[in-house]
């Protein structure tokens, strides 16, 4: 039988059998440990004549030596595991022992040991039992883990050789699925150096290496640098044709999405290189802290996002109201393990004004978000009756009510697509703010707001969950059209902005959110595919599906700074937006929801277009 074999066997054994072997060899280490100090200490000569002396008290000292190790549970450690906490309990185990024996000796005349055999016995046997079980170690790595795994596993880099990269080395070590093959730094200082025994390269010296001998991937462990600088990072490493995964943010870790120590894909945030600024404080708890909250939608993606966001901000009650039983059932689960503060889940929709009356005041609701709307452009053009019924009427059913329950505060979330809108979901939103801009208008004792933005990364109906999904299965990536862009910004920060602008509000004002510089979708797929080490077109192609019925090839600029307002924070603007006078208002409004009863399609869009001069479907090609 080969040594490679035998060893196999062994570290196949029950863990009883192993111990049984181990506390065996431990017994001869403590025997050498006790001849070493014994031959240190007294002269060669009369060495036997002093251990015949002092046999008692060295067995007695082994003896304690060796439940001290029983005691401590040295032996119920996983060797091929251990780390440095292995040193800590070794040295804990012989000093207990150690400890004990000197205790005796100093009680009991018969164990007169010298005080100096005790001291070097003791750090005689620590080496000895150490260095044992490294050697252990090493041997069922080297000889047993590794050849099984050779074969699997992924060579990588880890990119930053900081405490984060140090951390995430050793996870990985312990793992066993990954071989190192360098740290990569961009601190020159660092650069030319060696962490664990592995060199800190240049991103030139990564090129290098990868040009010699392939990487499976780069492991970025940068969790605190700017987007800015992750994003150049990335456009880099993009070069290298390899896959990349990370370490969670800042951010994500504060909104726990995310755990420390996890590899995730590149946060798509990433790409975009855009930092958000700091939150104002005040703004963020001035309608929440101490407050009942409402949010409508609140199982879908902003509606949930929102909620995390007032659940940190100590809210006295929220009260979820989603349509969707799955998606309210799995907002209250995960938002029930994140806090303790009051959760109601209510099932209903906007449109049940008996719900909404009783909601805003059996619970006293003092804020209300509502984010509960029909938003997915090509279903909306499908089923355009439901999609006005819901995102228009509904809106107007929940701000009467929440004007009679004297709710303190109400926000609208709105889109981009609501501007010169050329779809049905883009006109029923901009009904949707103009209902309750004439609310503000007829009480203006209420503080009512309407915040406005484009795309969110990885909400429901994105691409960028589309093109993970087509991606992990090796499917053509379907963009609608090469030209297609689009403004981008990420859940956590349009939540905080959210909130931020809604505490601004003070008569109606639609606030535009800043969404940075647009992004080009096809752009967008290429990114993903090559930092998921694949190469566009060879291992998955693009497919041009053609833009979809009511979709824009270029959203609008929502932000104009020779139109809009600029507000108490930086990335938040307001504008005055054109209003008809009530009374016409309303009468378009019911003749809207008078048509949409009797399910008269051609009344409902002829009402949905005088009420929307500027919707326009042509506008989308």
């Amino acid at each position: 039988m080969s040594p490679s074999l035998i060893l196999k066997y062994l570290a196949d054994l029950p863990r009883r059998v192993k111990a049984a072997f181990l506390l065996c060899f431990d017994f001869v280490v403590l025997c050498f440990a006790m001849l070493l100090a014994f031959a240190v200490r007294f002269d060669p000569a009369s060495l036997e004549h002093q251990l015949n002396i002092l046999s008692e008290g060295v067995w007695a000292l082994i003896a304690v030596q060796m439940l001290a190790l029983l005691i401590s549970g040295l032996y119920r450690s996983v060797l091929r595991h251990a780390g440095s906490e292995l040193l800590v309990l070794l040295l804990r185990s012989v000093l207990l022992g150690a400890g004990l024996f000197a205790l005796m000796n100093l009680m009991l005349e018969s164990y007169q040991l010298p005080r100096s055999i005790i001291v070097m016995s003791a750090a005689f046997a620590f080496l000895g039992l150490l260095s044992a079980r490294l050697m252990i170690r090493w041997v069922v790595r080297i000889h047993v883990v590794e050849p099984q795994q050779r074969d699997k596993l992924q060579r990588v880099v880890i990119y930053g050789a900081g405490s984060a990269g140090l951390q995430l080395y050793e996870s990985l070590r312990q793992e066993g699925t990954y071989q190192l093959a360098a740290f990569v730094d961009d601190n020159p200082k660092l650069q030319g150096g060696r962490l664990r025994e592995k060199s800190i390269l240049s991103f030139s010296g990564l090129q290098t290496l990868h040009a010699n001998n392939p990487l499976d991937c780069v492991l970025l462990a940068l969790p605190g640098v700017k987007r800015e600088q992750r994003k150049n990072i990335l456009q880099q490493i993009r070069l290298l044709k390899v896959g990349v995964r990370v370490l969670p943010t800042a951010d994500q870790l504060m909104r726990g999405t995310a755990d420390a120590a996890q590899l995730q894909e590149v946060d798509i945030a990433d790409l975009l290189g855009r930092d958000e600024i700091t939150p104002d404080e005040e703004l963020l708890h001035q309608d929440i802290d101490g407050q009942a909250i409402l949010v409508t939608g609140a199982g879908g993606s902003i509606g949930s996002e929102l909620c995390r966001e007032i659940l940190r901000d100590s809210p006295k009650l929220l009260v979820l109201l989603e349509l969707n039983e799955f998606s309210l059932y799995n907002a209250e689960r995960t938002f029930r393990s994140l806090s303790s503060i009051p959760i109601v889940p209510c099932l209903g929709s906007v449109q049940d004004s008996d719900l909404l009356k009783h909601l805003l005041l059996d619970h006293q609701i003092n804020t209300v978000y509502h984010a509960a709307a029909y938003k997915h452009v090509p279903l909306v053009e499908e089923n355009p009756l439901q999609g006005l019924r819901n995102n228009a009427l509904g809106t107007q059913t929940l701000i009467e009510k929440c004007i009679e329950a004297e709710v303190n505060s109400f926000v609208l979330i709105s889109t981009d697509k609501a501007v010169r809108p050329t779809n049905v979901m883009g006109a029923s939103k901009r009904i949707a703010e103009m209902i309750v801009q004439d609310a503000a208008r007829r009480f203006p004792e209420s503080k009512i707001g309407i915040v406005r933005f484009g795309n969110v990364l990885d909400s429901s109906g994105s691409v960028v969950p589309l093109f993970r999904e087509q991606i992990k299965k090796r499917m053509p990536i379907t963009v609608t059209h090469p030209e297609i862009t689009r403004y981008f910004m990420s859940i956590g920060e349009a939540a905080r902005l959210v909130i931020q602008a809604g505490a601004m509000s003070k008569n109606g004002e639609v606030f535009l959110l800043d969404m940075g510089n647009p992004v080009k979708i096809r752009d967008l797929a290429l990114q993903m595919i090559e930092l998921s080490g694949l190469v566009p077109e060879k291992d998955i192609p693009l497919q041009y599906t053609g833009l979809r019925p009511g979709e824009k090839l270029y959203e609008e600029l929502l932000i104009d700074p020779a139109q809009a307002q600029p507000t108490l924070h930086p990335r938040i603007y307001s504008s005055e937006e054109p209003l008809p006078e009530s009374e016409i208002l309303q009468k378009e409004i019911k003749l809207l929801s008078e048509a949409i009863s009797k399910r008269d399609l051609n009344s409902a869009l002829e009402s949905m277009k005088r009420l929307v001069p500027e919707y326009n479907p042509e506008n989308g090609q």
